[in-house]
């Protein structure tokens, strides 16, 4: 009977749940032409970030029409040489936003109003947002094409449906769109944690197994975990995470998970389904999934248990998802993941607590020196203050003031929202100060510095170990597709390889005998390109001006005969 009714819940929380808006009569048209094949799908665990649309593939090349799901008007564009790259968004009737990223070109309107603008601006890089009807489409117009601008890494169209009214990103794959998926989720190993109330994880209190998958489902060795009797204490209990991925018909890249139930002895603990994600609580991600086992390993654990701050709307059934034990429990589990399409996998085991004492200490024994959740923090010397604002972190960190001047948290540990380095200097403020950190692995990240009343000040979304520097290096330019000693060419297109060593680049300008002529930039290859008009013919000086973000500039000219 409990298995009946186990089952009867599970049916019922697959199916799809409403968004509020309606799909248009006759579905939505199909945003590519060709079959709709995902490398990736809405909620995929990436660095920082939930994945907020899903990628389709286009056989590795650029310039597939992208057409309108549905009749509505193009609200936003944006050109980047980052992040999006080209990008539509387009507002329909029924309450949805739709967007298409990294596209290779713009067609008709879009195309003449950006052209507009970024001769207006003298920019690459701009951002539209036409009035209401001023750009009209049809369901089914094409507006666009693929491509593999910004940070994408390679030829896809990611694609992305939003409320209009929040413009929290909302999951395709229940919109009905023509995607096959007949596999269920895989199941790779489940980790068993002890928590505080709070859940946040006691240090060196986790136990990891590998799943294997048989004939009637996915298993553990023995179909039981043993854990010791000090994981469970007064107030906390234990939580349950799961490494497990999806693939769909078609591909056989890894995507995210949908959803996942969790029962323990008959009773539902804990259900998460990712539907919905604001941007702003897409960093999240970072409590969701166990951090360390992402970072180190790749491993995507999806937590079926959450913090007190952790305010993701994807949980939809059970408090916190924290289970009670005490030494010599047997804790039967019933672990369900699924996909959109309703196929779904199983994990059953039992958690045996062994006999003996539970933990004397029912926290995580913090004071003074610990950084919180839920609480500011500002710690300082004559040198040196740093503000921590509610919600730094996403469990209590300890810091080692003694390190302030040098070093400021564990740079493994991921930052939520950011906090604020200030460093005293005698240096006299010129616009060229900048703080460097150096994050995990190495990585180096800089923040150009504000100055006022002697001290030099960032924000920044990382930990590390970081110093004030100056930037007194201008960027580079080189030639890219043609030699530097050319003094005539009938080439339609020029390449220059441009970058900087510290600070970034912040501006790219290029110039004809006086005349600013726009050059598109692609940052993740770091060189602009100049599309020749054949108005340009002749014998012309040409200059190439690049700055970095604390102004440092950097001049390439020439004079050149264009035939």
């Amino acid at each position: 009977m409990i298995r009946t009714l186990i089952l009867l819940f599970i049916l019922a929380f697959l199916l799809p749940k409403s968004f509020g808006q309606t799909i248009p009569k006759g579905g939505y048209h199909p945003p590519l032409g060709i079959p709709l094949v995902l490398s990736s799908n809405f909620g995929e665990l990436r660095p920082n970030h939930f994945h907020m649309g899903i990628d389709f593939k286009t056989n590795n090349r650029i310039g597939y029409n992208l057409y309108s799901i549905d009749e509505g008007f193009v609200s936003r564009i944006k050109v980047s040489p980052y992040g999006y790259g080209k990008v539509v968004y387009i507002d329909h009737p029924n309450g949805v936003t739709s967007v298409y990223a990294h596209c290779s070109e713009f067609k008709g309107k879009v195309d003449s109003i950006v052209r507009a603008t970024q001769e207006k601006e003298q920019n690459f890089a701009v951002e539209i947002f036409p009035e209401k009807g001023e750009i009209s489409l049809k369901k089914g117009e094409i507006f666009a094409l693929s491509g593999n601008t910004g940070s994408s890494t390679a030829p896809h169209v990611h694609f992305e449906i939003r409320d209009t009214e929040t413009e929290a990103a909302l999951n395709p794959l229940v919109f009905g769109f023509d995607i096959a998926d007949t596999r269920a989720p895989e199941i790779r190993g489940v980790k068993v944690y002890s928590l505080t109330k709070d859940g946040y994880r006691f240090p060196n209190k986790s136990t990891v197994r590998t799943v294997g998958k048989g004939s009637s489902g996915y298993y553990v060795s023995g179909n039981k975990i043993t854990i010791p009797a000090n994981y469970c204490t007064k107030s906390g209990g234990i939580g349950i995470a799961v490494d497990a991925i999806d693939r769909l018909d078609g591909a056989p890249n890894q995507c995210g998970l949908y959803g996942s139930i969790l029962i323990v002895n008959g009773d539902t603990i804990f259900g998460q389904r990712t539907n919905r994600v604001p941007f702003e609580s897409t960093r999240y991600v970072n409590s969701h999934k166990d951090y360390e086992e992402y970072s180190k390993n790749r491993k995507k654990y999806h937590k079926c248990f959450k913090t007190a701050q952790n305010s993701l709307p994807i949980y939809e059934y059970g408090e916190n998802g924290i289970i009670k034990c005490q030494p010599g429990d047997i804790l039967k589990v019933n672990y369900v993941g699924f996909d959109p399409k309703g196929n779904r996998s199983t994990l059953n085991f039992d958690i045996v607590v062994s006999a003996g004492e539970m933990n004397p200490e029912d926290g995580l024994g913090i004071d003074l020196t610990y950084l919180q959740p839920g609480q500011s923090l500002q710690l300082e010397n004559e040198q040196r203050q740093v503000q921590f604002g509610i919600e730094t972190v996403y469990e209590p960190l300890k810091l080692n003031e003694s390190l302030l001047n040098t070093t400021i948290g564990e740079a493994a540990e991921p930052v939520h929202k950011a906090y604020k380095i200030r460093v005293k200097s005698s240096e006299e403020p010129d616009g060229k100060h900048y703080i460097e950190i150096i994050t995990a692995k190495g990585r180096k990240r800089t923040m150009v510095a504000d100055y006022a009343d002697g001290w030099y000040t960032v924000e920044s979304k990382y930990f590390g170990r970081y110093t004030l520097k100056k930037d007194l290096t201008a960027p580079t330019i080189s030639t890219k597709n043609f030699k530097s000693s050319t003094s005539y060419t009938s080439s339609k297109k020029l390449q220059w390889r441009i970058g900087d060593a510290h600070t970034g680049i912040a501006d790219y300008d290029l110039f004809i005998d006086g005349k600013w002529y726009l050059i598109e930039y692609e940052s993740k290859g770091s060189y602009v390109t100049f599309n020749r008009p054949d108005e340009v013919k002749g014998k012309k000086e040409v200059k190439l001006i690049v700055k970095d973000e604390v102004g440092n500039v950097k001049e390439w000219v020439k004079e050149i005969d264009f035939r």
